[in-house]
C-alpha cells in the first residue's frame, strides 16, 4: 500500500510541475474522445506522452501525435474490444440483475468482479503497450492482468486513489476535460514502472546527489 501511495504523489506532483502542457494534451485526448472513432488513436498518443514523462523525459506534443500514428491500428483493435466487452457486459448485466433466485445474484456479483477487473487491467494496459519492443495487445492483456492479480492490495490502492480523483473531477466538472484522462496516464505509466523496477524487470532510477555532490 505504501509503494502504491508513493506512486499516487509522485502523480500528483508530476502532473502538477507540468500541468501546462498536461492539461493541453488532456484536452486534446478530449476532444479527439468526443468523435468515439479517434479515441484509440488519441488515448496511445496520450499514454505516449505520459511514459515519457513517467520515464523522466518530460513531455512533449510530438510525442502525441507520433504515438497516435505508431499505435493507430493496435488502438483501435483495443477500442473495438472495449465497446464488445461493454455491450456484453450491459447485456448480462441487465438480464442476470433482473433474474430471480439467489443464481441470479450470484452471477451478477461475478459479472460486476470481473468487470471491476476490466477496468484494473485497463489502467496498466497502455503502459505495457508502450514499454513493449513489440506492442501486441494480447500480450499487453496478459501482462496488465497478471500485474492486477500478483499485486492485489498495490492495484486496490491505486483503484482507491483513482476513484478520488474521479470524484475530484466529477464534482469540479471542468478537470474532465482537463486533469483526469492525463493524469490517470501518468498514474498508470508511473505505476507500472514502479512495479517492473521492483520486480527487477527494469534498471531502478540512479540515486539523486545529496547537497550538491557528485555520485
Amino acid at each position: 500500500m505504501r509503494d502504491a501511495l508513493t506512486v499516487f504523489w509522485r502523480a500528483v506532483r508530476d502532473w502538477y510541475n507540468g500541468m501546462v502542457s498536461f492539461a493541453a494534451m488532456n484536452a486534446l485526448w478530449f476532444g479527439a474522445a468526443l468523435t468515439i472513432v479517434l479515441l484509440g488513436p488519441a488515448t496511445a498518443g496520450l499514454y505516449a506522452v505520459t511514459y515519457s514523462a513517467a520515464r523522466g523525459t518530460g513531455q512533449h506534443i510530438s510525442d502525441f501525435w507520433q504515438g497516435a500514428r505508431e499505435y493507430l491500428w493496435i488502438s483501435l483493435r483495443w477500442l473495438l474490444l472495449n465497446v464488445i466487452i461493454v455491450i456484453v457486459f450491459a447485456v448480462n448485466v441487465w438480464f442476470y440483475g433482473s433474474a430471480p433466485g439467489l443464481l441470479g445474484q450470484i452471477v451478477l456479483i461475478v459479472l460486476i468482479t470481473l468487470g471491476l477487473l476490466w477496468i484494473t487491467t485497463q489502467l496498466y494496459l497502455w503502459p505495457f503497450l508502450v514499454l513493449q519492443e513489440e506492442p501486441k495487445l494480447r500480450t499487453a492483456l496478459k501482462n496488465a492482468l497478471f500485474l492486477a492479480l500478483a499485486t492485489p492490495v498495490y492495484t486496490l490502492t491505486l483503484l482507491s486513489c483513482a476513484l478520488a480523483a474521479l470524484i475530484f473531477s466529477v464534482v469540479l466538472i471542468a478537470p474532465l476535460a482537463l486533469f483526469l484522462t492525463s493524469f490517470l496516464a501518468l498514474l498508470g505509466s508511473l505505476a507500472v514502472r514502479e512495479r517492473l523496477q521492483t520486480f527487477g524487470k527494469l534498471p531502478s532510477p540512479a540515486p539523486t546527489p545529496i547537497d550538491g555532490e557528485p555520485l
